[in-house]
């Protein structure tokens, strides 16, 4: 039942109603209507019905619209079941929730408790009648509504700026770069305007010495961030560089000069780039090589574990080690257990490594490797430079096709079939320039084959498994004989 404000007076032998008054905004900002401001105007209604505030309940900086833990709404539902509450006090019914799945809990709370609902903004609702309920689900409903299309409408604004290669917007101040602002005294840094961002000259150069050191000299990225700390190069958020956060830095596509956006990179003209395509192009293919992944914690890794196939099963052999049993070596073995394999091979791992290592080091000695290691560095190499002009005509020939289809130029037909063509020439462009440049990413600290050897003993395992799975197809264990010795 609809029940006008005016209407509900209390009498001297009423019990007086316990109120809890619940604020929401899904932003923090100082506004009219701002959760403090709420929770005010709801004491104040609380006071002119006669009503004792027993408590107040928040969510400040929340949605309604999405389904995610409230604590406040959550606590307000406690108080419910409790008894603790028999009316609530918040706005409007959009306030409490804009999702169906909030307002069922709510609704289910107070019909069986008996709580009346009451904004301050208009008048009470009994949800155990049929109109109360009606009202307030179709409030619900109506919130949702609105939010799901503002939601639509941000994200399709988001969408539009990212491909046209503009901004995000505020957020903290990238690394390698100095913004300027129109309006730079101001004390709140939320209201600042940002007019450009400038390449700051001191961390630029950090990080074009740091992608040097990775790509052309294989260092890890723990001894630039010790190096940098010692120096003072600090980052922009922190007292210290790790390696995760230069790892982040140094592949970010901001740095090429590309606005990233839902795993696509759109070329922009609103700040400089520090690297060129090409230089983060390889630090990206770098850093996402298994042997190098980011932040990981990793046990101890074996030269040739997980390499070696199975001559019975064909699943992956695995180093296994014997402790308890003195007369067994080390072993390469095919593990035997569910998911696994048949445990029916092993080989000394002594041997193994041996002799994969002597193919290897022949192979990186050999002049068709070495030319390609060599292409592979050169980062003025003019077929990279051209795949990379390719993949960039064709995502732009995709996004006129897009343009052009919701503007009606083409038909459905001819978008699909522009767009197929396209994605299959950025595939075969990227599976080209991934086979060039793999080898100067994977391989970047191998030198000239007259010291190969020597710098193969510097390497850490780690790079040698990179360096193995860089020259090596697969490594098969041929079945001993009949009859042969063990």
């Amino acid at each position: 039942m609809l029940v006008c404000m005016g209407d509900t007076t209390l009498s001297g032998t009423e019990r007086q109603l316990r109120a809890g008054v619940y604020a929401r905004l899904s932003e923090t900002y100082d506004a009219a209507e701002s959760v403090p401001t709420q929770l005010e105007r709801g004491g104040a209604h609380a006071a002119r019905r006669g009503w004792v505030v027993a408590a107040q309940f928040k969510d400040d900086g929340y949605s309604g619209f999405k389904e995610i833990t409230h604590d406040g709404f959550a606590d307000l539902i406690g108080a419910i079941e409790r008894g603790d509450v028999d009316v609530v006090i918040i706005r409007d019914v959009d306030r409490l929730t804009r999702n169906l799945t909030d307002w069922n809990r709510f609704e289910k709370a107070c019909v069986g408790h008996g709580v009346l609902l009451s904004p301050y903004t208009g008048a009470d609702l009994d949800l155990s009648t049929p109109e109360g309920a009606y009202y307030g689900g179709m409030e619900t409903l109506r919130a949702k509504r609105e939010s799901a299309v503002k939601s639509a409408r941000v994200r399709e604004a988001a969408d539009r700026n990212a491909r046209a290669g503009k901004r995000a917007g505020g957020g903290q101040r990238w690394f390698g770069y100095t913004r300027i602002y129109a309006n730079p005294d101001e004390p709140d840094h939320r209201k600042r305007v940002i007019v450009r961002e400038d390449i700051n000259p001191v961390e630029a150069d950090a990080l074009r010495e740091a992608a040097r050191r990775v790509l052309e000299n294989g260092e890890p990225v723990g001894a630039i961030c010790r190096d940098w700390n010692e120096r003072g190069i600090r980052p922009v958020a922190a007292r210290e560089w790790a390696n995760t956060s230069l790892v982040l830095t140094l592949t970010s596509a901001r740095l090429a000069g590309f606005r990233e956006w839902q795993g696509q990179k759109y070329p922009t003209t609103q700040w400089p780039a520090i690297f060129d395509r090409d230089t983060h192009e390889r630090l990206v293919k770098l850093f996402s090589d298994p042997a190098r992944r980011r932040g990981a914690v990793r046990r101890h890794v074996y030269l040739l574990s997980g390499m070696p196939v199975c001559p019975k099963c064909g699943r992956r052999m695995y180093y296994r080690t014997f402790p308890a049993k003195r007369n067994r070596a080390d072993c390469y073995a095919c593990i035997e257990g569910p998911g696994r394999g048949c445990g029916g091979a092993a080989i000394k791992a002594t041997l193994l490594e041996e002799y994969v290592t002597g193919a290897v080091l022949d192979a990186l000695e050999s002049p068709r490797v070495q030319e390609a290691l060599r292409a592979g560095n050169d980062p003025s190499d003019s077929r990279r430079a051209g795949l990379l002009a390719d993949i960039q005509a064709a995502q732009q020939r995709r996004a006129d096709a897009r343009r052009d289809y919701a503007e009606g130029t083409i038909d459905r037909e001819d978008w699909l079939d522009i767009r197929d063509r396209t994605e299959q020439a950025i595939a075969t462009a990227r599976r080209d320039y991934d086979r060039l440049s793999g080898s100067a990413t994977v391989m970047s600290d191998i030198p000239a084959s007259e010291r190969v050897r020597d710098a193969w003993e510097s390497l850490n395992v780690s790079r040698r498994r990179a360096a193995i799975k860089a020259v090596l197809h697969r490594i098969v264990i041929k079945p001993l004989p009949p009859g042969a010795a063990r």
